[in-house]
């Protein structure tokens, strides 16, 4: 497997080889062009002057062999560069240089040029066995506005070929010290990344094997990607904690849920059993039998439906109706209790209010919390139920004036058989009542919220869509 460091390096390093060598490329050619115009310019300087001289000596007759040979030879050594004279025929007059030869075809298109009375700028490759690049310019030689001769001066690119060597050598030494400053920045880059990835996933095998404990410290003054990763992934292990909490707290709960009424059926059934109970109670005893049973089967099917809306196995049968109506039909479900508690009962419902929502779900919420309304109420309490309507949504509140619940504990009463505190509820119940009731407003995208103060009472509301 081949690692982010060695990832990054080769990629890093082939952009920089990529991006001097196109650098390179290009300074090369411009310093090149630079250097060939620089010479260039000085030698047609340095052959108008030497034209005006030949010009004046043949006009004043002193044009000597000997002499112009020796000037010729000394400027050749001034500009390093082979002068020759030619004439019309291109028959070259005088050559500073014997070594030098040009070809009568290229010798012909200077001369061509020259007795036109142009200035001509060639690049030729010289030589019979080893080509070399020279540069040569023809410059006319004028009397009396004629074309008497030609000038040509040849030099050989050697020297700018040195001073571009030099620069591309300076410019490799460039790239391979940046090469080496990237690979110890992209080294001490990558492990600050690679560090706290290693910590992840030596974390995570360790989550996966169910120490849920891992934490990874954050880097100080950091605000980037891996930070951000860092604190997602504590984020994940604590709800993983959480949930792992919550599973083991599900099934002791469930496990005590489960044993007590067992118990009691098991003691019962063997009491008749061994006539350890006689025989005028035995229909007493089975009717706690019974009820025993009934609260096994109401506890499996909450369990049920709670699974089933968790998991989104339950669709919503969308329907309008008035939501004063389910009100009124729970409350006459609890009649016998309220009366039994002496608790009074507020209904300030609009009669008229159309809400949308799945009825028989939405009937199951106000049950719940009509219920625990009951069940934490005081005896002689008050119940206050009403309804308002705001930004297009309904806005449904059950108030109790109960035991009230304390504020750290008002966000754990939507946990699964979480109870307040049981000792303060006379009344059976196994605590997934206002899971089921959070789960079905959750399945209908709405919300619910409770607002209590212990030893004042409870206010549980809920929003439901218009019609």
């Amino acid at each position: 497997m081949k690692s982010i460091y060695f990832k990054f390096v080769v990629t890093y390093t082939i952009i920089i080889a990529v991006g001097f060598l196109i650098f390179g490329t290009v300074l090369n050619n411009l310093t090149e062009n630079y250097f060939v115009s620089q010479k260039q310019t000085q030698l047609v300087r340095e052959a108008e002057k030497i034209a005006t001289g030949l010009a004046l000596w043949y006009i004043t007759g002193f044009l000597e062999q000997d002499r112009l040979r020796f000037e010729i030879r000394f400027l050749r050594d001034y500009l390093n560069a082979s002068i020759l004279l030619i004439n019309k025929n291109a028959n070259v007059i005088l050559n500073s240089d014997e070594q030098v030869y040009i070809d009568d075809l290229n010798l012909q298109k200077i001369r061509d040029k020259v007795f036109e009375g142009e200035i001509a700028v060639k690049k030729l490759l010289i030589g019979d066995m080893i080509k070399r690049e020279y540069l040569v310019i023809g410059y006319p030689v004028v009397i009396n506005n004629h074309v008497v001769s030609g000038l040509l001066l040849i030099t050989s690119t050697d020297e700018i070929r040195q001073t571009l060597k030099m620069y591309n050598k300076i410019i490799w030494l460039i790239t391979l010290f940046e090469v080496l400053v990237v690979l110890i920045i992209t080294y001490a880059l990558t492990q600050r990344i690679i560090t706290p990835i290693k910590k992840l996933a030596q974390a995570s095998r360790k989550i996966a094997e169910g120490d849920f404990s891992q934490k990874i410290p954050i880097p100080n003054n950091s605000d980037d990607e891996i930070s951000e990763l860092i604190s997602s992934f504590n984020y994940m292990t604590e709800k993983l904690e959480n949930l792992e909490m919550m599973r083991k707290s599900f099934i002791s709960n469930v496990s005590h849920e489960l044993r007590s009424p067992l118990t009691s059926i098991r003691g019962f059934v063997e009491g008749i059993l061994d006539k350890t109970i006689p025989d005028d109670k035995k229909d007493f005893y089975l009717t706690l039998v019974k009820e025993e049973v009934i609260k096994l089967n109401n506890l499996i099917n909450q369990l049920l439906e709670l699974s089933r809306l968790e998991w989104g196995k339950i669709n919503l049968n969308l329907s309008e109706f008035k939501i004063y109506s389910v009100i009124v039909e729970e409350l006459i479900k609890f009649e016998k209790r309220i009366e039994e508690k002496e608790i009074d009962v507020t209904l300030q419902v609009d009669e008229e209010l159309v809400v949308k929502a799945d009825r028989d779900l939405i009937s199951r919420v106000v049950h719940n919390l009509l219920d625990n309304a009951i069940k934490y109420n005081k005896v002689g309490g008050k119940i206050y139920i009403y309804s308002e309507v705001v930004n297009g949504k309904a806005y449904i509140t059950i108030q109790d004036t109960g035991v009230g619940i304390p504020e750290r504990l008002q966000k754990l009463i939507w946990e699964r058989f979480y109870k307040v505190d049981e000792s303060r509820s006379l009344e059976n119940g196994v605590g997934l009542g206002l899971s089921i009731v959070k789960e079905i407003i959750k399945l209908h995208k709405q919300n619910i919220w409770v607002e209590s103060e212990e030893g004042v009472g409870s206010k549980f509301t809920f929003t439901l869509d218009l019609k």
